[in-house]
């Protein structure tokens, strides 16, 4: 069994990837996608010029207000500050290419995703946060119709957190995966 999740821009190479390799992959699953993925001017340019003010942004606009520190994962844990660690991590890591730019600008740029979803031949999984700010809910429903229209397999799980389903909703997020894989 080979499955290939995603989330966000994730989603959508997960997504390519899945069509690209057609019997090859078992399942996609595709958390927090849209499409198209469209990023806001300013976020784009906030990435090519300012990092850090994008790392922000995308902090704030990819949390819902019904996870507030600590959050989901418990005492002495802190989403937000996690979530910036990582992203400076992984940006000061890649000094040669500024991947937040670059990621963004594939995700907004990105035009294949209809025809990659014709092209599965494996179940196709949506994790949808209900309060998502950076890819709503029903950004998706593109994808999810022309999934269905080809009478592939489609499951969609909705869970009442914005952008970052796997830490505002750890439990429901690994839920829908298992019960989509056991299927």
């Amino acid at each position: 069994m080979t499955v290939l999740i995603g989330h966000s821009w994730g989603s959508l190479i997960a997504l390519e990837a899945a069509a690209r390799l057609g019997e090859r992959i078992s399942h996609a699953a595709l958390v927090g996608t849209a499409f198209p993925m469209r990023v806001s001017a300013a976020l784009l340019q906030a990435a090519l010029e300012q990092p850090l003010k994008a790392i922000a942004m995308i902090n704030q606009f990819s949390r819902s207000t019904l996870a507030p520190p600590p959050s989901a994962l418990g005492p002495g844990t802190w989403v937000d500050g996690a979530s910036i660690a990582l992203n400076k991590r992984i940006q000061a890591g890649n000094r040669q290419v500024n991947l937040l730019h670059t990621g963004f600008t594939a995700c907004d740029r990105y035009a294949g995703g209809l025809e990659a979803v014709t092209k599965l031949s494996c179940p196709l999984l949506f994790v949808l946060g209900q309060v998502d700010q950076m890819t709503p809910p029903k950004a998706a429903q593109g994808l999810i119709e022309q999934a269905r229209a080809q009478g592939q397999s489609v499951q969609v799980v909705s869970v009442p957190v914005g952008h970052h389903e796997m830490t505002e909703a750890p439990e429901g997020t690994l839920a829908a995966l298992r019960g989509f894989l056991s299927t």
